[in-house]
This record gives structure tokens, sequence and C-alpha cells, in this order.
């Protein structure tokens, strides 16, 4: 049972996922009327035009992201991206649309295939490839408008991911760099390096339970103690005090084909992509029990915390979060990047150096690593690392996971600290989520990327420890979703509060991320008085079949600066109803502001009552077509009610003899119930 639902709940999330490929949405035209009503504001050329490219539906609402195009040729990583909160209101954007393209020729001369052996040519590697793509792209460069070929490479005898641009008209190179992103600058020392061939091969996949030793999240944490004595690096070596830092855990899937088990789940999969190579670990038992002496040691570790935070993200928290490539599963070598010791993401895939500490020991470089590629997916291919956006969400990430464990006391250092066993020694010194600056910076020394970052994740850490994991960690993410290529750590954090208020978080949620976001310096803007839209609600009369109304200020949840709005009623709490349909209005005031919003409260019958007076009572006949017929020993006064299967009012009448006839011709085919005013007793019939 427990593998079958395991496979519902993946097809699930797939499903979810493979609607958003689809790249449709009705909300088109009012999120294009949007765009058109800002045309002035954002100077929009008559010559650029906008495709959408990407529809994303979650918790936050449905956002819709729309590419800037030069003659149906995208402009490289422009777009406008609009937020609607599950209605047609747009209540975020963001862009980075490129006013300054030019209206250049986008026919090219150069073929795809002569741009990728040109870049082939310049990046001389000699290793197989392990990814590659090439696009057509319009770019700036030296701030000249160019059509070029964008070609990204990954060898395996090639640390990094290398995007090289050429010109698609002269054939020139105009660029070339490496687009992974790393989890910390300095370059480390370095272990083994070796060279070898990737052999990986596609298999029929059959998934079963299987178990391994790990670190959760590192061997410090787990045993309360500092970097020192026993519990340093020591080129690799285990010994009996970091053999019981370890903890077996289940791994929910691991690949079983043809007697052989490999660490290949619905969510993740090890690849031997760069040198050195070590192979893809497989072996003749689901076991995978090793110490840290041991390669394999670090491939199940990291294939268990990537695995176990996909689940997380896609399952606990609800929300469709998977790679754009490699058919949706996320990529990973444990033993890369040449021995290096640093790690990267790029393409749907994670490599993992070996210097230092080996980054696969440690649950921080693997989720902050995994960060960066949420961040990737989650915007559709968009995200930002401008201000040290990307590495302080890769932080955050991380540090989610770790904090929750409760293994430092907040005034532990280890408490703040990122990267506990892999950084913070003699190899690097990691980073910290108490990090004292705030925003913006200037200034070489504090704006590199992975410096800056820690604002980011010391802001949002600090919202963590007021309303939670949970809570915090899907703001983040819906917020992340509402971004751009070119948005900083200020858009972010309007974008997540926002993202936040989208989901119907409380007041005081939304004023703890505005307090904390303002102290790191974000200056965020006021929120006006605002109220989501209430769900209609049902509710069954009382023994008297009645319903007094209570108050339904809960549902209302106005949001607006400092929590201050007066939330009234109508009609007013304590008014008494009877069964039927009613239209509840919601008002919250707050200085001058009003707003309100109407839901429909249905009371339905009590229909257990009195069932003993049914005996001198007749219905009938039952079922019927056209009429209906009740004969019985009424009580003075007697008057009855009909409703339908919704708790509706249909008919209301006297009864002035003890035998009547109802006409029910008219009625829709179903379910009624004629109540009993009086004698409080009720009655079913079919109508035909």
């Amino acid at each position: 049972m427990k593998l079958k639902l395991r496979l519902i709940l993946i097809l699930l999330v797939f499903a979810n996922l493979k609607s958003l490929a689809q790249v449709s949405s009705d909300k088109e035209s009012v999120a294009r009327e949007w765009i058109a009503s800002q045309a002035k504001e954002l100077h929009i050329q008559p010559y650029h035009t906008f495709k959408l490219t990407f529809v994303r539906k979650s918790l936050a609402g449905e956002t819709l992201r729309f590419q800037q195009m030069l003659h149906d040729v995208p402009v490289f990583d422009n777009e406008i991206v609009v937020n609607f909160a599950h209605a047609n209101e747009v209540t975020f954007t963001s862009n980075n649309y490129d006013e300054t393209i030019a209206n250049i020729n986008t026919i090219p001369v150069l073929t795809a295939n002569e741009a990728i052996a040109k870049s082939n040519k310049t990046l001389a590697f000699k290793g197989v490839i392990t990814h590659q793509e090439c696009k057509l792209v319009v770019c700036k460069i030296s701030n000249q408008t160019k059509l070029a070929y964008r070609v990204v490479t990954n060898a395996f005898d090639m640390s990094g991911s290398w995007e090289v641009m050429i010109d698609a008209q002269s054939g020139a190179v105009l660029s070339t760099k490496d687009v992974a992103v790393y989890h910390h600058k300095k370059e480390k020392k370095k272990k083994n390096e070796a060279k070898g061939e990737n052999k990986n091969a596609l298999k029929t996949t059959n998934f079963v339970n299987g178990s391994a030793y790990v670190y959760i999240p590192d061997p410090l944490s787990q045993a309360h103690v500092a970097y020192a004595g026993d519990y340093v690096d020591n080129s690799d070596a285990t010994n009996a005090s970091l053999d019981a830092a370890r903890t077996r855990v289940t791994l929910p899937e691991i690949d079983y084909t043809s007697g052989v088990y490999k660490l290949k789940s619905s969510f993740v999969e090890i690849k031997d992509l760069e040198a050195p190579s070590k192979g893809l670990f497989t072996q003749a038992t689901p076991d995978f029990l090793f110490d840290r002496a041991a390669d394999n040691f670090e491939a199940a570790n990291a294939f268990y915390h990537l695995d176990d935070s996909m689940r997380y993200i896609n399952f606990t928290l609800g929300i469709p979060c998977i790679p754009l490539t490699n058919s949706g599963v996320l990529w990973f070598d444990p033993s890369g990047d040449n021995g290096a010791d640093n790690s990267y993401y790029s393409s749907g895939t994670l490599v993992f150096g070996e210097g230092g500490v080996d980054d696969a020991e440690d649950s921080d470089v693997i989720l902050h690593e995994m960060g960066h590629g949420i961040h990737d997916w989650i915007t559709g291919g968009h995200s930002s690392s401008s201000t040290g956006l990307g590495e302080g969400s890769g932080d955050y990430w991380a540090m989610s996971y770790s904090r929750s464990l409760n293994q430092w006391a907040s005034n532990e250092p280890a408490y703040n600290w990122v990267f506990s066993w892999d950084g913070h020694n003699e190899w690097w010194s990691g980073r910290v989520t108490n990090y004292t600056r705030t925003y913006p910076q200037t200034g070489s020394t504090y704006t590199e990327i992975h410096t800056y970052g820690q604002i980011w994740a010391t802001a949002l850490m600090k919202i963590y420890d007021v309303i939670g994991r949970t809570k915090t960690d899907k703001a983040f993410l819906e917020g992340l979703a509402l971004t751009n290529s070119s948005s900083n750590q200020k858009t972010a954090a309007a974008a997540v509060r926002q993202a936040a208020i989208n989901m119907n978080y409380p007041c005081a949620d939304i004023q703890t991320m505005t307090d904390k976001f303002n102290a790191a310096g974000y200056a965020l803007t006021a929120l006006p008085l605002t109220m989501a839209a209430i769900a209609d609600q049902t509710v069954a009369a009382d023994a008297n079949n009645t319903y007094t109304l209570p108050s339904f200020s809960s549902l209302a949840n106005p949001i607006v600066a400092n929590c201050n709005a007066v939330v009234t009623q109508s009609p007013v709490i304590g008014t008494v109803l009877a069964p039927g349909t009613y239209s509840i209005t919601m008002t919250a005031t707050s200085g001058t502001a009003t707003v309100s919003q109407t839901f429909t409260l249905t009371i339905t019958p009590n229909l257990t009552l009195n069932e003993n007076s049914k005996t001198k009572v007749a219905v009938f006949p039952n079922p019927t077509k056209n009429q209906i017929t009740i004969k019985g020993d009424f009580e003075a006064n007697e008057s009855v009610t009909i409703y339908n299967l919704l708790g509706q009012k249909v008919t209301e009448r006297k009864l002035l003899s003890n035998e009547e006839t109802i006409d029910v011709s008219k009625y829709e085919s179903g379910l009624y119930t004629i109540y009993f005013n009086v004698s409080k007793a009720s009655y079913k019939f079919i109508k035909e």
C-alpha cells in the first residue's frame, strides 16, 4: 500500500509539472492588457514583442512569464513576469525588459552546427561532452545589439559549464565564460585528479527501498562538537568518532535492474560527469553502508539529501519543482570538478569537489547547490545572481534544513554557521546567517556575491525563527518564482512577502516579514489595506433547526501595515438564521481605508430531528414526477419548507388540512427534504 501511495504521489507531481509546461493560460489576455498599460512607463519599443514562455500554477497563484522578442528571436534573459493571486487581478510583477535592444537583422548567416564547431574549437576540450545546447538569441555585447548563438558545453575533462557567444553574422567569438554557480569563491587545494570516460547508459527503471549511512547534517552538528581532535578531515580518514556520527537512513527509492542497485530515484540520479572518474558506485546489495573513507559514502550521502529535499518540496510543501532538463531528474556527480575544493550547479546538474573536506559529506554544501537549482527551475530558467541573491538563497535552503534539526542552541556560534563541516576550518571560513551588515552594500569587499548573499540568508532565517520552517520555506519558494534574472535582494523580499499574502498568511506573519526585511535594509513599501477573497461556507443547522452566526473575522484576515484593521460583518454576529443560502459581507477598516469581501453561507437543515414523528406522516408517491401528497395528523399552524440538496429553500407553505398535495413538476431532478417547521420533523423524497 505504501509503495502504491508513493507512486500515486509521484505521478501527481509530474502530472502537475507537465501541465505547467503546456505554456497556456486563461489569464494571458489580462496579463497582456497589463503589459500594454505599462508601455509608456517601460518605454516599450514598437518592434519588440512578448512571447508567453512559462506558466506556473502553485500555492501563491498563477505566474506568467513573457519573453522579450525581436522578430521572433528571444532577447537573452529579458522578460516580464506577471502574477495573479487566484483571480484575474494582477498582484505582483517584475521585469528586466531592455528598451535599448536595437532593431537589427535577425536572419543568421552562420548555422547552428557551425556555431557549435567554433565553440568546441574555442574551448579545446578532449573528453566526452556530457551536456551541450545551442540557441539563437539577441543580446547586448559591449553595449551593441548582436544576433548570436549561445552555446553552453559541459565536458568530462573540463571543470564547469562554459558559455560561448558566437556572432551569428560574422562567426566571431563574442565572449567565453563559465556560467556554473559555485558554492564559494576562493580556489582550494586539489586532492586526486584523474581522467576517464563517461559511460552512463539509460536502463529500464525498477524502484525498491534501500538504506545508507549518512551525516545528518554533518558529523560536528550530530556530535555537537567543534572541528578538532577526532573531528577533522585528516585526508578523508575515518575513526570511531566520525563513524558514530553517521545515521542509518532509508532510501525510499533506488533503482534495481538486472540484479544491480543504483543511486537513482524519481527525482535524483548519480552520474559520472567530470574527472576524477570514480564510476556510479553500483552494487549487488540495496544497503549503501560505508564510512567516510570510501567514495561510496559521499555518493550515498549526496543522493539521500538531494532526494529527501526534493520530496520535501514536492510532497510535504506541495510545491511543484523539478529540473527543467534531464526529463525532470536532478543529476549529480559526487566526485567531480577535477578534485577541486568547490562545487557547482548548472543546467539541472550538480557537481561536488573533493578538496579539503569532501563537499558531498556536508549537507549544507549539497543543499546550497541544490538551492541554485531550485532557483533556476522555479523561475523557468531565469534565476538571478544580482546582489548575491542566488548565493543567499542557496545558503538559506541549506540552513533551513540544518536548523530544523535543533542540534545547536541559539546562543552557540554554530547555530548560524553555514557549511559547518566543509568550512569554518583550515580550508575556508564558511558563511553565517547572523551577518550584521545591511542592504545595499558598496565596495568590492562586501559586494562579492557570496559575501553579499549573507544579508539575504540572514533576513530569511530571522523570519524563520519567528514563523517557522514550513511557512518560511513556502513563502521563499513561491516568492522566488515571481522574480527574474536581474532581480536583486530588495525585489525578492517584496516578492516573498507578496507570495505570503497570496497564500493568505495571517497579518502577524506579514508584519514579521516586513519588520525583518526592513531591518535588513530593504525598505519595503507600506502595505495598503487588502483582504483576500473568502471561500463560500456550508454549515449545518442546530437542534432547533436554526444557525446562530458566529464571527467570521478569522476568514477575513485583512492585511495592512501594523495589522490594526477592525473587522465587522453583515448580518451581525449572533443573528439567528433558518436553513437556506445567505450572503455574508466582511468589512475591514483601517483609518480612512475600507475594503469588503462577500461570501455565500449555506445552512443545511438538521435532518436528524424528531425521527419518531415520521410515523405519523406519509409522503407519496416517492419517487415522484409531478406532485407529492402529504398526509398525517398535523399540529395546529403546521407549515412545511422544502429544501434542495444544497440546502436552498425551494418552497414554503402552511398545511390547511391533514392531507395536502404539492406540485413539484417544475423542480429539477434530485433529492429534496420536506421540513415540518412546528413538529421539527423532516422527510426526504426524490423528484425524477
